[in-house]
């Protein structure tokens, strides 16, 4: 019996196959007249063929329903780079060498023990809590855009799960070490921008971001930050220790605030390669990482009595997410002295 218009046709292939029944639908025309078509599956029978058109009347079969796992995530990355900052492009992209080992695997045909097996192995590699993290992350929003194209109904990577690890205190500056720091701001190169990331919680791509539009000289606020919704373009008062150290930076002219010696804007690994971790050993206190110095921050605010909200505001940490068009100059008065507190 012939189909009906549209319902698309069964057709037997040529050669020796295990499902020689191929169902095939027209996706629309070319410019010349010529019929688009697509393959919506191969079959044992021609009955399973016929029973997949009337399936796919129903639940389409989506064209990139072969697509490999490789493939899916370069059409990912091609859009979503786009809009999105440098740094977190870099966590995608190194979550992505742990998740490429099905590169080659159908997309529809990964469920969620292949998910966990990724997340198992790093787990066996001694990878961070964090990195763990990222990896799932990046399986679900890969999930994500599969189930918006079609490629699949259910979001796998969802249902993975991280190891369970002990919750470990971040590693801060102890005062006695702020103190050094400080006392060897005025002598030793750079000290004074380690200095400024304990007293401003900013990251040190936040920190290195920084161009004296973000600095306001006349009421003594830094804009900036990055990351999430709530940490850009905070709004930041200058502490009382570090404002001599601004309007030095300032008063350079570089591209960035903190620049090098040719006024040009310095990477993370440079700066922390070559600046930060020599003036640390000349300072003579642990080698502890950049971040330690925004750990540093939000410890001596909580110990000086700040409140949490406030704590949170300063450090841009997503709980409290409001951007710089919502702050009063009072917020900012307050804000001002609880940074001076610590």
């Amino acid at each position: 019996m012939k189909l009906p218009n549209s319902h698309g046709t069964v057709y037997k292939e040529k050669g020796r196959r295990r499902k020689p029944w191929a169902a095939r639908i027209t996706v629309g025309w070319s410019p010349d007249g010529r019929q688009l078509r697509q393959i919506v599956g191969h079959f044992a029978t021609k009955q399973e063929g016929l029973d997949a058109l009337s399936l796919h009347r129903v639940s389409p079969v989506s064209p990139k329903t072969n697509i490999t796992l490789e493939e899916l995530y370069l059409e990912w990355s091609a859009g979503k780079y786009r809009n999105i900052s440098k740094s977190t492009q870099d966590n995608y992209r190194a979550a992505w060498k742990y998740i490429k080992r099905y590169e080659k695997a159908k997309f529809k045909d990964l469920r969620t023990s292949h998910w966990q097996n990724v997340i198992d192995k790093c787990a066996e590699e001694k990878l961070s809590k964090s990195t763990l993290e990222k990896i799932r992350t990046l399986g679900v929003m890969l999930n994500n855009f599969a189930m918006q194209n079609d490629i699949i109904n259910k979001n796998y990577a969802k249902f993975v799960e991280l190891p369970r690890s002990e919750r470990t205190k971040k590693a801060h500056f102890t005062g006695l070490e702020v103190k050094k720091i400080s006392e060897a701001a005025k002598t030793i190169p750079w000290a004074d921008t380690i200095l400024i990331m304990i007293k401003t919680g900013l990251r040190i791509s936040e920190m290195l971001g920084l161009t004296r539009f973000n600095v306001d000289l006349n009421n003594w606020v830094i804009t900036g930050g990055i990351k999430t919704e709530a940490g850009k373009d905070r709004i930041i008062p200058v502490h009382e220790d570090i404002k001599e150290y601004i309007r030095k930076w300032y008063a350079k002219g570089g591209e960035t605030l903190i620049c090098d010696a040719k006024g040009k804007k310095l990477t993370v690994k440079r700066y922390r390669d070559k600046m930060y971790y020599p003036a640390l050993a000349a300072v003579g206190t642990r080698k502890l990482t950049p971040h330690a110095c925004r750990h540093t921050f939000c410890t001596r605010l909580s110990d000086a009595g700040v409140k949490t909200v406030d704590i949170q505001k300063l450090a841009g940490h997503a709980d409290h997410g409001f951007t710089a068009n919502t702050y009063t100059h009072p917020e900012i008065e307050t804000l001002r002295t609880a940074i001076n507190k610590a």
